[in-house]
């Protein structure tokens, strides 16, 4: 005998319902979800699209990590060659130039910045960056080399650094505080403030790799050294100090002072690009 269910239908209709009848189910709820609500998808895609068109794309979050606009726009204009004077080969003034270069404002790109100097027989280096604009001047030494003129640049990009003065500077100095108190309080790890310095300062002579270990180390090296006034330290460049320091950037916070220059220098006759052992030096590209 079949067993009826209580309306008289069959009892297999009680089963449980197929695969095939959830697909239907679904379907059908979303099929009527997309007719109530297709207007407000179409308006809700059009504004993405919009907000995508308008809006730059390290504001939207899109911009690879690590790099600013800055550096973005920089890596997509080409460097134009110098025929009358070749630029030096492999190489690019990537560093801060401690004043050692002057603004010129009326190039207002890289290739007009390296197009001018170029056309300028007085012009043997020059330096673009977005936040400075262009700079140009004299012959300088790169990195490690120790012949020909005294001007210098940096062969490698600003980095953030930890480091402090150990001397009355700036505010301190205005307002007279204890150059003891200074000292005292820079030499001791419950008082000292390593980020009073975060952009690169220069005047601290060459790298102290006895003490390049930590922050702390290069601060204790400075505190032993009654000459020595104020010290900087980065990991992957280690310890410096000397009595002062000059020229430190990116103090305001400012995320395009640690982004590298653009720049390059004219080959000169009778230079030897040769370090402190007269042995030929070459910047890591």
């Amino acid at each position: 005998m079949i067993k009826r269910n209580s309306v008289g239908r069959p009892a297999e209709d009680d089963a449980s319902p197929t695969p095939e009848d959830d697909r239907k189910l679904h379907g059908g709820i979303l099929q009527r979800w997309m007719a109530r609500n297709g207007k407000l998808i179409v308006v809700m895609i059009g504004a993405l699209v919009l907000l995508a068109l308008v809006v730059p794309s390290d504001q939207l979050g899109l911009q690879p990590q690590g790099e600013t606009t800055s550096q973005l726009r920089q890596q997509t204009e080409t460097i134009p060659p110098c025929p009358t004077s070749p630029w030096k080969e492999n190489e690019d003034l990537r560093g801060k130039c401690p004043g050692d270069l002057k603004s010129f404002p009326s190039a207002t790109s890289i290739s007009s910045c390296a197009n001018s100097c170029c056309a300028n027989l007085d012009c043997i280096t020059w330096q673009y960056r977005s936040d400075v604009g262009c700079l140009q001047g004299k012959d300088v030494r790169l990195g490690m080399e120790k012949d020909g003129v005294s001007a210098w640049c940096s062969d490698h990009p600003p980095h953030r650094w930890q480091g402090q003065y150990l001397i009355p500077h700036g505010k301190t100095k205005d307002d007279k505080v204890d150059p003891a108190l200074i000292r005292a309080n820079g030499c001791r790890t419950q008082t000292w403030n390593p980020n009073e310095q975060i952009g690169q300062c220069f005047g601290l002579g060459d790298v102290q790799k006895q003490a390049s270990g930590s922050a702390i180390e290069c601060m204790t090296a400075c505190c032993n050294n009654p000459k020595c006034g104020a010290w900087q330290w980065n990991k992957e460049l280690g310890c410096f100090y000397s009595k002062g320091m000059h020229g430190c950037q990116g103090d305001d916070g400012d995320p395009v002072k640690f982004d590298p220059f653009v720049g390059r220098r004219k080959f000169m006759e009778g230079r030897t690009y040769t370090d402190g052992r007269n042995r030929p030096w070459q910047m890591a590209l």
